[in-house]
């Protein structure tokens, strides 16, 4: 069974356990998962399954996760991890992620005009720093959050205090993009921005077809095509010259508008929908 499907089958029996074996799983699965940076995430989705199905088994019969197992989660996964070393090549699969992730959603956007040229150098300085907080930060994180889940109950706060974590740590990347500049820039206009739009078509529909459920990521689909498109349009000399000018610029706005509108449509009925699935297994 690969990644993916394992994925799924673990998001579809999590909804079967009790509200306290849930608690009990879920914190687990969370340190294990930010604890996993650079190991084989193959074995570490393996592990998380097999133990949520002994979780299950023993459901059954009235025994709850903490009696079963006798320890903590954290103690759990702390002595799976030992039998688990870091892998290099889990890093640099990491780092391009990273990567492709920065420039897919700060270069597409920038290509809907032309006139402004790309900035590689913060795209490579960005990336490195967001590797380096992820992998200085994985064990700090892993087990900050692992108390977060412990000891305040209410989801709605843990998410809460989740979130303002991460924008501390994601702050330099805004500061960096504000105050940093290098030479080390591309000008896109013309056939060069028309090329890199398509590839980034490419890439992106490469990773959409391989993600085994679409439909969270069908939002964003939308937003890169039309963007796309945009982009395409502005370096299209007739239409570049309409654009230009005043009403062709509100018109262009307009649709940027339009595009985010339907955007956040899109996505809260996807997750509307994927809420009633889930409730429905």
């Amino acid at each position: 069974m690969n990644i993916k499907k394992m994925i799924t089958q673990n998001n579809q029996l999590r909804e079967k356990l009790t509200n306290e074996n849930k608690v009990y799983y879920e914190n687990l699965l969370l340190y294990l998962r930010f604890e996993g940076i650079m190991r084989d995430e193959e074995k570490i989705e393996a592990f998380l399954l097999e133990v949520l199905q002994d979780i299950l088994l023993a459901q059954q019969d009235g025994i709850s996760a903490k009696s079963y197992f006798g320890k903590e989660p954290k103690v759990i996964a702390d002595d799976f991890l030992v039998t688990l070393p870091r892998s290099l090549w889990e890093g640099i699969k990491l780092f391009l992620l990273v990567l492709v992730s920065y420039a897919g959603s700060s270069i597409l956007p920038s290509l809907t005009t032309t006139g402004k040229p790309i900035d590689i150098g913060i795209m490579l300085i960005t990336s490195i720093y967001a590797f380096i907080v992820i992998m200085a930060s994985s064990k700090y994180l892993a087990s900050t959050i692992y108390k977060l889940t412990v000891f305040i109950k209410h989801k709605v706060i843990r998410l809460l205090v989740l979130w303002v974590v991460l924008m501390v740590i994601l702050a330099p990347v805004l500061l960096i993009n504000f105050w940093v500049h290098t030479p080390f820039k591309i000008n896109v206009n013309g056939v060069l921005g028309i090329v890199i739009i398509m590839v980034l078509w490419l890439i992106g529909l490469f990773f959409y077809l391989r993600i085994a459920d679409k439909k969270f990521w069908t939002p964003f689909v939308f937003v890169a095509f039309v963007f796309g498109v945009m982009g395409i349009a502005a370096r299209l000399p007739y239409l570049a010259t309409f654009i230009n000018v005043k009403s062709g610029r509100y018109v262009y706005a307009g649709l940027m508008i339009f595009t985010m509108v339907i955007f956040y449509l899109i996505s809260y009925l996807t997750i509307r929908k994927m809420k009633k699935e889930t409730n429905e297994h």
